[in-house]
């Protein structure tokens, strides 16, 4: 019981902080999947998985994600081809790293069958959950960038172009929300994000959580 007290009361504090907070953030961004899913949903390793934790659950929801210590590989191609065996409009949740790390997972044969498969990639140039780590101390920042921070500079909607991949920017809930909603085929949804800002936004959550959890 003080268990699910303390989480009630964590969950509390959290939603009243995102619920104000202008933009897309990250965690934002995986409540609004998370309540857009009618049945499927597959998320990425790393950022994403954790920012769906901060989201709660839903019932009815049936929630994939690769594991292991190379998690993201394959996971466009898994989130592909768990929608076609699940048979309804599926959505993922990907960071851009993971997306990019198997983005050939797009290229899919005339003669083969599509997926009804919204995939949110949020894009923050990098490996933000490192950001949140100890090497993402002000002291490491010459390091971090090129070793744990990897910025890559894709232009996502060339890719998805190249592969003949729906693509949509969104940039307000309200654009988010839209494009969620279920339609027929594979489309890809780009959210940008800034790393700094979500390493900022985890410190602002940890103090909101701890306050609430105070005697």
């Amino acid at each position: 019981a003080g268990w699910q007290a303390a989480g009630a009361a964590a969950r509390a504090a959290v939603d009243e902080v995102l619920d104000v907070l202008p933009g897309l953030p990250e965690p934002v961004v995986a409540a609004e999947v998370l309540a857009a899913a009618s049945g499927l949903l597959l998320v990425g390793s790393s950022k994403p998985v954790r920012d769906l934790s901060l989201a709660g659950a839903r019932p009815g929801v049936r929630v994939l994600a690769n594991r292991g210590a190379a998690g993201i590989d394959g996971t466009v191609s898994t989130a592909i081809g768990a929608a076609l065996a699940d048979g309804r409009p599926a959505v993922a949740l990907l960071g851009d790293l993971t997306f990019l790390h198997d983005a050939n997972g797009l290229i899919i044969g005339p003669a083969e069958p599509r997926p009804d498969l919204v995939m949110v990639v949020v894009n923050n140039d990098g490996g933000a959950i490192f950001g949140l780590l100890e090497q993402g101390a002000a002291g490491y920042e010459q390091a971090f960038e090129r070793v744990f921070g990897t910025p890559h500079g894709v232009d996502l909607q060339a890719l998805c172009a190249a592969t003949g991949t729906a693509y949509t920017l969104v940039g307000t809930r309200e654009e988010l929300r839209a494009s969620l909603e279920p339609a027929v085929g594979l489309r890809v949804v780009e959210v940008l994000s800034d790393r700094r800002a979500a390493v900022d936004l985890d410190g602002v959550l940890k103090a909101a959580v701890t306050a609430a959890l105070q005697p």
